[in-house]
């Protein structure tokens, strides 16, 4: 069995309503960079990356002019072997940043093709620990209103969930502590509340948030300050008392195996668009099992609820505050706060390609 075609396709696709985080200011739009594969058998695969608009034209031309050229005649049952490949073919120009969200496309595509010939659904072949796995809304609010962030909250309880996550990041601590406090109160003591800063602080004033937020009852504050001062994540961590998710920009294993060895993360978070695809966050998930860590997850939440319930440290899904749903046949399901895992063949998700066409660029 070899691989026989590879098709890559840029859409650029516009949100309902702009979102803002600290670390990147309003987006209005995102790349969406989808990967079709066919092998010899007539099977077929589908991958995807996500990131900033306009940054999908960076790494299009790299699956097109070197990774399709790996892939094509090659066992698509080999995904290791591809997957290091394509990963030392950027040895020297990439190790990370938009080679990994290169990576991602092609090997969740060869994942999916993998999982549909073989009629088992992707957290099943991964290794299938359970289907449910608990989920929290990740709502993108830091541009909103006070009003219009507690009207977003409640329409997420209204859903169902029991856990809610707020960003940070407001020019002053005393907004977002009143930001924090109006939401503390709207959803109770029963809901667990999650807080993003997106990278908004320096060491000395995140350590300050964190004094002043520990009343709130924060399941975690999330990438407080840069994602590779591992020292300065190892200091909040051992002073702080909140606890601490972070890896959604960390783009390698390495990069994990030095936040996690430095003892500055309670919650990693692997973003399997970010960090290379599905093999290495597997791989990242059994290095926080080994460290008697939990893992989460950040984006994607089509498919990386497959991989959280594949493995027995699974903490919480990220239902990400923009999807696909509105270009998949079948979007992702909950029930009682949790997100349960498909029993389709392979990842499960089936885009609309026509519906899609409108927003395609190349």
């Amino acid at each position: 069995m070899k691989i026989e075609r590879i098709e890559t396709t840029l859409y650029r696709i516009p949100l309902a309503t702009p979102v803002e985080a600290a670390s990147h200011g309003v987006m209005s739009e995102f790349d969406l960079v989808a990967v079709r594969l066919t092998d010899s058998g007539g099977g077929d695969g589908c991958g995807y990356t996500v990131l900033n608009a306009g940054h999908g034209d960076a790494i299009v031309p790299i699956i097109r002019n070197v990774f399709s050229m790996i892939l094509l005649d090659e066992d698509p049952r080999c995904i290791e072997r591809m997957w290091t490949r394509m990963w030392r073919s950027h040895h020297y120009s990439g190790r990370g940043g938009l080679v990994s969200f290169a990576i991602a496309a092609a090997d969740v595509a060869l994942w999916d093709l993998r999982a549909r010939n073989l009629g088992e659904p992707l957290w099943r072949l991964l290794g299938g620990h359970s289907p449910a796995v608990r989920a929290y809304a990740g709502n993108i609010d830091l541009n909103f209103p006070q009003e219009k962030l507690l009207e977003g909250v409640q329409r997420s309880l209204d859903a169902g969930y029991r856990s809610i996550k707020m960003r940070l990041g407001k020019p002053s601590l005393q907004e977002d502590v009143a930001r924090v406090t109006a939401v503390r109160e709207l959803v109770g003591p029963g809901t667990e509340l999650m807080a993003d800063a997106n990278e908004a602080w320096r060491p000395d004033q995140a350590m300050r948030a964190f004094q002043a937020l520990r009343a709130f009852d924060l399941i975690w504050i999330e990438e407080p300050i840069r994602p590779d001062d591992y020292a300065g994540y190892a200091h909040l961590r051992a002073h702080g008392g909140v606890r601490i998710a972070a890896g959604e920009n960390l783009h390698s294993v390495a990069e994990f195996t030095a936040l996690i060895s430095a003892r500055g993360v309670d919650f990693p978070e692997p973003d399997l668009t970010t960090c290379g695809g599905i093999t290495p966050w597997m791989k990242i998930a059994h290095l926080a099992e080994a460290h008697g860590l939990p893992v989460t997850s950040h984006g994607a939440h089509e498919v990386h609820v497959h991989l959280l319930a594949a493995v027995p440290n699974a903490a919480y899904l990220e239902v990400h505050g923009f999807g696909l749903e509105k270009y998949i046949a079948q979007p992702l399901q909950m029930k009682d706060g949790l997100a349960i895992a498909p029993d389709r063949p392979g990842h499960g998700i089936d885009f609309d390609w026509k519906g899609l066409d409108r927003y395609r660029i190349d």
